[in-house]
């Protein structure tokens, strides 16, 4: 009796087994290697310290995850990625940066740090070294009382502008009368500097002392009367005719129209005001009495674009916005000029600048 032998699937190149089953040990070797590989995501173990989260101060970074053999340290700032388990770095502006730290290249996790400037941190103003009384055409020179700063912004009242920049900076004034100065350090806008002082004219001095020898007194009334004669027409009063007619002096009414002031808005009402546009329970026209009616005011947004204050708020609107730093630059009618503004819009749950 012949046996029968029974091949499974005959036609089938057995190299195809072969095939078959070196990719099924690949497999097999990269599942162990992931397995071993694998991390909690949920359990990770790292920290952000600092004794002062200050500018150019050094903070620490350092994970202890179980398990993680990679790092990825993106600081927020726009600087390099740092791969070390455990780094330092230092931030050069005050601000809110969110640090990312990736393990194992899949595991990612996000932390927001707050850095302050000195000035924030203590509630310290500067100090503007300046006399109080000053002279038009006259050379002044100002000061800056404050050793750790890096950036400064005069504002000598003139205008609405930034004047000059530096810490010790000369000015000439142009016109008279009360000047605000204000000095911004380090872009802290909340802890702005004020300082009056008084313009007076300039002084006149004289070239060359008077010689009393040589002054001519009044001379006597005899001197200047007229010979006798008939009587003549005075010419006086053919002169009066052609003296013009004084101005009608303004009314009181008039008076109190043309020294009409804006109203009084803080940085923080404005600011306030500015979050309810974007809740959509506010529009420009609630600004009109702080703007003059001047809807097309430059709005510096995050010193990188500028913008209508009209076309802002319409960006603005229906977003959720986050305020870090605001500034109102005013005129002499207590009317908004420009506005600078620094703010980040939340979009997919990280806030980011638009």
């Amino acid at each position: 009796m012949k046996k029968i032998k029974f091949n499974f699937l005959p036609n089938i190149d057995p190299r195809i087994y072969l095939s078959f089953g070196f990719f099924f040990l690949l497999s097999l070797i990269f599942f162990i290697y992931q397995y071993f590989r694998h991390i909690d995501c949920e359990n990770a173990k790292y920290i952000v310290h600092a004794d002062e989260f200050l500018v150019n101060r050094v903070v620490e970074f350092y994970d202890n995850t179980e398990g993680a053999t990679s790092w990825k340290w993106d600081f927020g700032d726009s600087t390099a990625i740092d791969n070390r388990q455990r780094t330092f770095h230092q931030y050069k502006k005050p601000g809110e940066y969110i640090v990312k730290l990736t393990i194992n290249g899949s595991c990612t996790h996000e932390k927001l740090v707050t850095i302050s400037s000195i000035s924030q941190q203590n509630g310290y103003l500067p100090i503007i070294m300046a006399p109080d009384v000053a002279f038009v055409g006259e050379t002044v020179q100002f000061n800056a009382e404050k050793e750790d700063g890096e950036s400064w912004e005069w504002s000598f009242g003139e205008t609405a502008a930034t004047d000059a920049l530096g810490k010790s900076p000369i000015y000439k004034f142009k016109t008279v009368g009360d000047k605000k100065i204000t000095l911004i350090v380090n872009g802290d806008v909340e802890h702005t500097a004020v300082k009056t002082i008084y313009v007076a004219p300039k002084t006149i001095r004289a070239k060359q002392k008077i010689d009393i020898k040589s002054y001519e007194f009044e001379k006597p009334h005899a001197s200047f009367s007229l010979p006798k004669g008939d009587a003549q027409k005075d010419p006086l009063i053919d002169m009066l005719q052609y003296i013009p007619v004084s101005p009608k002096t303004k009314s009181k009414k008039d008076s109190l129209i043309a020294e009409k002031k804006a109203p009084e808005i803080s940085n923080e009402q404005f600011q306030l005001l500015l979050n309810q546009v974007a809740a959509q329970t506010k529009t420009k026209d609630d600004f009109k009495e702080y703007l003059c009616g001047k809807y097309d005011i430059p709005v510096v947004v995050n010193n990188d674009k500028l913008v209508p204050f009209e076309q802002f708020c319409q960006n603005i609107t229906g977003k959720k916005v986050k305020i870090s730093a605001l500034r109102l630059n005013k005129n002499q009618k207590n009317c908004i000029q420009n506005i600078n503004i620094q703010y980040k819009v939340k979009k997919y749950l990280i806030w980011m600048k638009e």
